[in-house]
């Protein structure tokens, strides 16, 4: 039996969060630096010129990869595919500060970006950055998402993207929102909290959807050029932005809907 299976999902949470607590502490004197010598501006990746807000130094583990350009590498030929495609909407469920949420609205200008949060302080910073980079207007700021605040939507010309710590087996059920048979979805599988979310939601989309897993891959050979000054701890912790082992599912919809 996988040992998460034995493990309460609440206190595998709590076993998360001690764990960001402790890579925060190794990060943020070296993102303060990073900062101090390069700003706060998305140097590569596909949302390259997007501005960050100042002050997230000490509290966002990740703001270097995502600085960068190495956030999520894995992913950049999706987030490619979407901005190509140019959908009237894209949902961003678990939108945390807003870099998936503000990039595409700023990457998409003829797109209205979706974000929910369930933590107020999140969908607060994700509302100022829209702002910093002048697209609050088509960055609308939303608290818990529900299959049934799909129905809000039409069937077509809309994207969704989720990374909701476990939530996406409640979220991604296509018997309580049917509109979600008809959208590209791509989604951050977090099987650590719950063994049975890859095989469960690849089950209920096989019918509707060609479904791409795609695993994470080691960041050893991916070292950006400002971290020269980091140390070699700094930059192992910096450059393991997911736990070992995590996948996402980029699910095409076969046929869209007429």
């Amino acid at each position: 039996m996988h040992i998460s299976k034995l493990i309460p999902s609440s206190v595998l949470r709590r076993i998360d969060r001690v764990r960001e607590r402790r890579i925060l502490a190794v990060t943020a004197p070296a993102t303060v630096e990073f900062v101090r010598r390069h700003g706060l501006r998305v140097l590569r990746g596909p949302f390259t010129g997007m501005n960050y807000l100042e002050g997230l130094e000490p509290t966002v583990g990740d703001l270097i990869a995502k600085l960068t350009g190495i956030y999520e590498q894995e992913l950049h030929g999706a987030v490619a595919e979407w901005i190509e495609a140019g959908f009237e909407h894209v949902i961003d469920v678990g939108s945390a500060e807003g870099y998936y949420a503000v990039g595409f609205a700023v990457k998409m200008p003829a797109t209205t970006v979706h974000a929910f949060d369930i933590n107020p302080s999140q969908r607060e910073r994700c509302g100022a950055m829209a702002e910093l980079n002048g697209v609050g207007d088509r960055v609308r700021l939303g608290g818990e998402c529900s299959p049934a605040s799909f129905e809000a939507f039409p069937e077509q010309g809309v994207a969704l993207l989720s990374d909701c710590e476990g939530a996406e087996l409640m979220l991604l059920d296509p018997q309580l929102a049917p509109r979600l048979r008809g959208w590209p979805i791509l989604v951050e599988l977090h099987d650590f909290i719950d063994p049975t979310i890859t095989e469960t939601i690849c089950e209920r989309f096989r019918e509707t959807h060609e479904i791409e897993l795609i695993d994470s891959e080691p960041r050893q050979d991916s070292v950006p050029a400002e971290l020269e000054f980091a140390t070699a701890r700094q930059r192992a912790v910096l450059l393991s932005e997911r736990p070992v082992g995590m996948r996402w599912a980029h699910m095409r919809p076969r046929v869209q809907p007429a």
